[in-house]
């Protein structure tokens, strides 16, 4: 079975896959990650908003923000789909009560990206799901994590990866060590993105620790909010507004 974890990366995709081998990638687009895990992949998670509210805000993003307690600005707050498809800061910015940072407003394309490609691919809306890695790793700990701008937060991040799969850990492991010693110029995945990997890794780590597997299969799964009484979902997609984490409770 193959389980991937795909994070943004400042201009590409970064992906993380666990199979009878530990593979790490890059592409450019949300399309090509599903071209080339497709015919392979139980379950794809990818750190982005999936499902956007026709109004107000996601519970998933409120349950997130309450689990990170003073790391909760890792998380971004998704305003409704009419403000993410605007083409205009200053009218999105109107639109969501005159509050819209700009790191919030470059990340819209991306939204718009993997939305568009979900409402559009044959069968790319049963095996993609939405996670966070701040989440996964903080349930992994127990506990909120400090910042991973630096080489012991991310260092701690990859140790925590061992609780999942001793294999992800190893070979993320050496990933690290070896772009810190060699950043040459012509890796895709540079030594600024080693942060990108870990995160892929710990989401590919967590659909294959919770099994995650086709919507249609109806299996359970831990995601945010924990009580989900259906009420939060995405009319166009039509699924819930969830973030799959690994489980576990957060001190």
């Amino acid at each position: 079975m193959t389980y991937v974890g795909v994070d943004w990366a400042s201009g590409l995709w970064v992906t993380v896959a666990i199979d009878d081998d530990i593979s790490i990638s890059t592409h450019s687009s949300i399309l090509n990650v599903w071209h080339a895990y497709k015919d392979s992949a139980e379950a794809i998670l990818v750190d982005i908003p999936i499902g956007l509210p026709e109004s107000g805000t996601r519970k998933c993003d409120h349950a997130a923000k309450e689990m990170l307690k003073n790391r909760a600005s890792t998380v971004f707050s998704v305003p409704a789909r009419d403000i993410v498809e605007s083409d205009d800061y200053c009218d999105a910015k109107k639109e969501n009560n005159d509050s819209l940072g700009s790191q919030s407003w470059w990340l819209f394309p991306r939204i718009r990206e993997v939305d568009v490609f979900l409402q559009e691919v044959n069968g790319a809306i049963d095996r993609i799901y939405e996670g966070h890695p701040e989440v996964c790793f903080a349930a992994l700990a127990g506990e909120p994590l400090q910042s991973k701008n630096s080489e012991d937060g991310v260092d701690h991040r990859v140790a925590l990866l061992d609780v999942l799969d001793k294999d992800l850990h190893e070979n993320v492991r050496e990933f690290v060590d070896e772009r810190r010693e060699e950043a040459a110029w012509h890796h895709r995945i540079s030594e600024r993105r080693i942060d990108d990997v870990v995160d892929a890794a710990v989401l590919a780590g967590t659909a294959a620790k919770v099994g995650l597997t086709g919507r249609n299969s109806g299996a359970d799964y831990p995601a945010l909010p924990e009580t989900n009484d259906n009420s939060d979902e995405d009319p166009t997609l039509d699924i819930p507004m969830e973030i799959v984490f690994p489980g576990g409770e957060v001190s």
